[in-house]
């Protein structure tokens, strides 16, 4: 139904377990990342009506940031497409990476977050010595972004585009094998680690990201206390994220293609991705078509001439390609230009 919903290999992972072929359209919006308050807030704020028989697909309805029950929209959980890809690949190998994976928290093209690389680089660097540092795409982007860990002795790689349906499984393996893995906020590959076993660690102070300023990094601090506390085990952080992500709502091949409409074969689907969706969020944007009351995302009070400035981002294009079975857990990207160094 939208762009959203194929982000990052999820729409792919959910195909593989669904025993289909090939990725379809959605009847419904999918969350695409791990949130500190809803996904009806969050992801899917553009979208305050849909149509009559599309849902809004979430993880968990046990996550701590929300209440389904308070929630202005009915949502359907589902499990994270992670779990579903973890599962389809509990049986094969990852080797031990003999180092810890940083995911620092990115900026998009729409936000920019205010925080020291250089410090975070450094202190990672005191603490667990030389790294992997996965950078989201929109900070390869940024030469001096990848400088910074470079010149602190870290090894950059990446996980691929957004739409790249390989995206999941490059994160999926570097959690499985790193030795820790840090971030400078909870946040979504944080919570993928410690449901995979892997200890983690939360390094620095609270960030400010766009118009939310630090809210995000004071309410995971004030509501997930044990991924910000050393002498917390981690048994107790996997059945934290084993929670948050919805371990209980995973969904038998057969009721996941019902709850993602993929039993049947309608139109409506394909023609929201196409033609609805991108309406819907151009109206948004241009304040001509009301957004869901209580948004919390942080691009929210932009002038639209800032979505504007990368106007093909927001467009739909051709469905991702499902990877082949003996492919799901890739190895991770180098970026061009750099040249990697044993960890």
């Amino acid at each position: 139904m939208d762009i959203q919903n194929h982000y990052y290999g999820h729409s792919a992972a959910l195909a593989l377990h669904a025993g289909l072929d090939s990725v379809r359209h959605l009847r419904g919006l999918l969350q695409h990342g791990w949130t500190v308050r809803s996904p009806s807030l969050v992801h899917f704020s553009d979208f305050a009506r849909l149509p009559r028989t599309s849902r809004r697909l979430v993880w968990s309805h046990r996550a701590r940031g929300w209440d389904p029950a308070e929630d202005p929209f009915l949502t359907t959980p589902i499990g994270a497409p992670f779990l579903y890809l973890s599962a389809l690949t509990a049986d094969e190998p990852v080797a031990d990476l003999g180092a810890a994976v940083a995911f620092p928290v990115h900026d998009t093209r729409l936000v920019k977050l205010q925080h020291d690389d250089a410090a975070l680089a450094r202190e990672l660097a005191e603490r667990d010595g030389p790294s992997l540092v996965c950078l989201h795409p929109e900070d390869l982007d940024r030469p001096e972004k990848v400088q910074v860990w470079n010149e602190h002795g870290h090894r950059v790689v990446s996980a691929g585009e957004r739409r790249d349906p390989q995206f999941l499984g490059r994160i999926l393996r570097l959690v499985r094998g790193a030795r820790r893995v840090v971030s400078n906020q909870l946040s979504t590959a944080v919570v993928y680690a410690a449901a995979e076993g892997t200890p983690t660690a939360i390094y620095g102070g609270d960030l400010a990201i766009g118009s939310l300023g630090t809210e995000v990094s004071r309410r995971t601090r004030e509501l997930w206390p044990e991924f910000h506390d050393d002498t917390v085990e981690d048994a107790t952080r996997r059945a934290i994220a084993l929670a948050e992500l919805g371990h209980e709502h995973l969904h038998s091949p057969a009721a996941l293609r019902a709850a993602l409409g993929w039993d049947r074969s309608t139109a409506g689907p394909f023609l929201s991705y196409w033609g609805g969706a991108p309406l819907r969020k151009a109206g948004a944007v241009l304040g001509l078509v009301e957004r869901t009351e209580g948004a919390q995302d942080a691009g929210s009070g932009q002038s639209p001439l800032v979505f504007l400035r990368h106007p093909l981002s927001h467009l739909p294009g051709r469905l991702p390609s499902l990877p082949a079975r003996n492919a799901l857990l890739p190895e991770p990207l180098v970026p061009s230009g750099h040249t990697p160094h044993s960890a």
